[in-house]
């Protein structure tokens, strides 16, 4: 079963699943990003490209590289003289850790992903009410990206007050986010500020980080950081994407 926990000093989730758990959100995840060959969705390439990071994090935790827990599977002594079978009493779990902001962002990236495959499902414009369309109700790569999504709300949910998550889910699922056009760099600031706070003060920011990220349009910082990076991405003749703010390198270590 796949599971979102939040880690000690909430510098972020810990997402664990069993072998099949993680290779079936790596598939989805795969499935539902842009190909960079897509003419017709080349503004949301770099957005794919960003969930697509996930997939190696995920990928590097089933080759063992990162940490791995072990979780009883029911299975007795009893049990398997009753089954005729010498199995293992547990499961591997494997685990890996992904920072609050990146994870705020990476919940919108993935509606905006999810609202293209509806439109692409459905053959229609517009989502509509098409995420009922026979065609797109039981696609098993949304609902494999719903339950991740399901399961980092829930992790949200025991971090706030019933009022500021009730705020949370709203900014979150607004019909007018236009995420793709987020300059990305301004994701990395936003991660390596919260990295530099207590764990209190975390805490305290949470709803702040997630209206940020999802209200960038009217974020000062981020109007400044996407000029920068507009212009040099047109001096250097590159994608906005590519470009590295000076002083936005991440901590060599994170304490989780």
């Amino acid at each position: 079963m796949l599971k979102i926990t939040n880690t000690k000093n909430l510098a972020g989730v810990c997402i664990s699943g069993d072998y099949y758990d993680l290779g079936k959100l790596i598939q989805a995840l795969h499935t539902i990003t842009i190909n960079e060959f897509t003419e017709q969705y080349q503004q949301y390439h770099d957005l794919a490209t960003r969930v697509l990071a996930l997939c190696y994090h995920l990928r590097q935790a089933m080759q063992g590289k990162r940490e791995v827990e072990l979780k009883n599977n029911g299975m007795t002594e009893e049990l398997m003289k009753h089954l005729a079978l010498i199995t293992p009493k547990h499961n591997v779990y494997y685990q890996c850790y992904y920072l609050y902001p990146e994870m705020f962002f990476l919940m919108l990236a993935l509606n905006k992903l999810i609202e293209l495959r509806i439109r692409h499902l459905s053959k229609q414009k517009q989502v509509g009410n098409n995420a009922f369309d026979s065609r797109v109700i039981w696609d098993e790569t949304i609902a494999i990206i719903r339950l991740f999504q399901a399961r980092f709300q829930k992790a949200v949910f025991e971090l706030m007050t019933e009022n500021n998550f009730s705020r949370w889910l709203k900014i979150m699922n607004d019909d007018f986010i236009y995420i793709e056009q987020i300059a990305l760099q301004y994701v990395d600031v936003l991660n390596i500020d919260y990295l530099q706070m207590s764990r209190e003060k975390r805490l305290k920011s949470l709803l702040r980080i997630a209206r940020r990220i999802a209200h960038f349009q009217y974020d000062e910082e981020h109007r400044e950081i996407k000029d920068v990076v507009v212009k040099a991405a047109r001096e250097y003749k590159c994608r906005e994407a590519e470009i590295r703010l000076v002083g936005s390198e991440y901590p060599p270590e994170i304490i989780w």
